[in-house]
């Protein structure tokens, strides 16, 4: 397979969307069959001289569509089947193009120098869709925040860890935080053409007037499944009213005299063991307009020097 697929380094199209798209198009012009068995991420990269990590995503992005699928000792086999309207279209694309690439050629250029001039301007039409990524400590939050981005901006956002950002953002446009993380993303940044963005994330207003509707003397307990987590939702709830906000270790008992138990929306079965008469309610934050304002003037730069 890997013969038929031609990267460039001059592209705006990162290096895995580019896998992505040429094996897309090899299985759509039937090329490549449905069954058919791909090469190893490792035995790909080997091949076309990039990282093995970029293959990786590569093929995660192609299961995540339906066009390929792991089968265990059966390898990584083609799961989608050729489009035959879709062929047809490529067909007349191909009766276009013929051509300008005979002109291309009379100039001087080789295949190569033609295919990756074409790989380009292909790129530069499709600069509008960024490669995107959010990182944060928490896979909930991550996953979270990352389909709220994709839904106000209409485009794809992939969550990361902060720990993975080798393997999922080696190749993105765009690597978005929030605040308390934006330093260390930027020393994984630092060195690599990947812009930063950190948005703010405010608590939920119905929960603090909730905490704040309180009476003095309240107890309030907070148990979410980061240190950070935990010391952030503390410090919002305990600027909202007078009671008394303590952190409830996860893996600790939850004291019975709690008059209210703050868990994650993501996790609310962490109120489970709460005593019958705590009020258990889930919490979490939310991406400031602001923050998505700005996001969306970045995006909008990035796609202007595309």
């Amino acid at each position: 397979m890997s013969a038929g697929l031609r990267l460039s380094g001059s592209s705006s199209t990162p290096v895995y969307q580019q896998i992505v798209q040429q094996v897309r198009f090899l299985v759509e012009a039937g090329e490549l069959r449905q069954g058919e068995r791909l090469p190893s991420a490792r035995q790909l990269a080997d091949n076309l001289g990039v990282n093995r990590n970029t293959v990786a995503k590569a093929y995660a992005l192609l299961r995540d569509r339906g066009v390929i699928e792991t089968r265990g000792a059966a390898g990584t086999v083609v799961t989608a089947a050729a489009d035959l309207s879709l062929a047809s279209v490529r067909d007349r694309a191909s009766e276009l193009l013929a051509e300008p690439v005979r002109a291309a050629v009379a100039l001087g250029l080789s295949p190569d120098d033609v295919g990756q001039l074409a790989l380009h301007l292909a790129g530069q039409h499709h600069a509008g869709h960024p490669a995107v990524v959010f990182a944060e400590c928490n896979d909930e939050r991550a996953t979270s925040f990352a389909k709220d981005i994709s839904e106000r901006l209409h485009l794809d956002v992939e969550p990361s860890l902060i720990t993975e950002l080798d393997d999922k953002a080696a190749d993105c446009d765009l690597l978005v935080t929030t605040f308390f993380h934006l330093a260390e993303v930027r020393r994984w940044a630092r060195g690599r053409s990947v812009e930063t963005v950190a948005v703010v994330v405010t608590p939920h207003l119905q929960t603090l007037m909730t905490i704040a509707s309180l009476p003095a003397g309240a107890r309030v307990g907070v148990r979410y499944t980061t240190e950070h987590q935990n010391d952030q939702v503390r410090d919002w709830l305990a600027d909202a009213g007078s009671a008394e906000v303590v952190v409830v270790p996860r893996d600790g008992a939850v004291p019975a005299d709690l008059d209210l138990l703050v868990v994650p929306h993501e996790h609310p079965e962490l109120g489970d063991d709460a005593a019958p008469a705590t009020r258990v309610v889930p919490f979490g934050g939310e991406l400031d307009d602001a923050s998505v304002r700005t996001l969306e003037e970045v995006l909008a730069d990035i796609r202007r020097r595309a």
